[in-house]
């Protein structure tokens, strides 16, 4: 494998694992968001209990 095959192999690579990361922080902010509304709803039902 040469040099230039192998700076594309790892080109490709990089676009990958930039795209895969880019899923992974819209999964983390969803799930941020999630959290932040369960939160909610559970203080607002614990003050309505109390």
């Amino acid at each position: 494998m040469g040099l230039n095959e192998r700076i594309a192999e790892l080109e490709a690579e990089n676009v990958k694992l930039k795209q895969e990361n880019d899923q992974l922080l819209d999964i983390v902010v969803q799930m941020r968001s999630t959290l932040n509304r369960l939160i909610a709803r559970y203080i607002s039902s614990d003050s309505q209990e109390g």
